[in-house]
């Protein structure tokens, strides 16, 4: 009988199974990856996760996972069987990488150039987000910020500012184990927003408030607060993809102090473009050359490696809260 993939599928909004397949083989210019382990991203995946959502529906988790090259199709370059390399595919066994439609290439596969482990390489995907938004920020050397919210995309945009030369680094959190975590990260000063004096804090460490305040929270409320510290001629930094809406202040708040707010969502950076150089696959190698140089600390971050049959206590746990867990991996050996 032949091998069976495995893969984790939600029904509905509170139960996570798993699911056989069959193994696809490759076609032209395809390649199959075969998993070791998969990275939860919480921010993403807990939306929609709950009992009041429509109990038919079906969806497939995840897009971050580490592994090796199976088997190849026709006319691929670049790669080779046994490989080490990211892929973009849900949390499963196995994964099929297709060209891109519009580019006639594989842009959603990348080879792992360091002798790093599968987790530590697997930072490299939530780490593109994180460092396309410190890009965007145009940090200088001795520049001051504040980054809301230390979840995972959180600690690591607090490590590329300090990489980048900012200072000081504030790290803003509700929980106490993440701005602990915050400080190996790369902060040089931590502020416990439960204390209800969040922006006096963070202006109390930068006179004056900071150059740029980073959003890297769940909640679109921050963003007030993240307007509030910054300086007058700040930059605010969207990194976190909070969803909803949120009511500002126009004329005195962001008008008249000259805020400048930038999102960052690295929508198609797949080729170098004459007004931004940076692609997506040459931050992914940036990350994972940090990481390998020790300038990029990740393993702290790594709270969880579980089995797939664990997953349905996995994600009860993420949607109860940030306490106790950080970087949540499944391992598919």
């Amino acid at each position: 009988m032949p091998e069976m993939g495995r893969r984790l599928v939600q029904i509905g909004g509170d139960k996570v199974e798993i699911e056989t397949f069959d193994i696809p083989e490759p076609g032209p210019g395809e390649v199959l990856v075969r998993i070791h382990r998969s990275q939860i991203s919480a921010g993403s995946e807990r939306t929609g996760f709950g009992p009041d959502v429509d109990q038919d529906r079906r969806r497939y988790l995840g897009y971050s996972t580490v592994g090796h090259v199976q088997a190849i199709g026709d006319g691929v370059e670049g790669f080779a069987v046994d490989d080490r390399v990211m892929a973009w595919g849900p949390h499963g066994s196995h994964w099929l990488a297709k060209p891109d439609p519009e580019l006639g290439h594989l842009r959603n596969i990348q080879r792992i150039e360091f002798d790093l482990t599968y987790e530590q390489a697997a930072f490299a995907r939530l780490g593109d987000v994180a460092l396309h938004g410190v890009r965007r920020a145009e940090l200088q050397i001795d520049e001051s910020v504040a980054v809301f919210g230390q979840g995972v995309v959180g600690q690591l945009v607090t490590a590329f500012c300090r990489i980048s030369g900012a200072y000081p680094v504030i790290g803003v959190d509700l929980d106490t184990a993440r701005l602990d975590m915050a400080t190996t990260s790369g902060a040089t000063h931590t502020v416990n927003a439960s204390d209800g004096a969040t922006v006096e804090s963070i202006r109390a460490i930068a006179e004056g408030g900071v150059h740029s305040a980073f959003h890297v929270a769940r909640d679109p409320r921050v963003l007030i607060d993240c307007m509030e510290a910054a300086a007058v001629h700040g930059k605010v930094m969207l990194v976190g993809s909070p969803p909803g809406k949120v009511d500002l202040g126009l004329q005195v708040d962001l008008l008249r102090r000259e805020l400048d707010i930038r999102g960052t969502y690295a929508l198609d950076l797949s080729r170098p473009h004459k007004y931004w150089q940076w692609t997506q696959q040459g931050d992914r190698s940036a990350i994972l050359r940090l990481i390998a140089s020790g300038e990029l600390k990740v393993d702290h971050l790594i709270s969880h490696v579980a089995k797939p049959e664990d997953a349905e206590e996995i994600y009860r746990m993420i949607a109860s809260g940030t306490s106790g867990w950080m970087s949540v991996f499944f391992d598919w050996e």
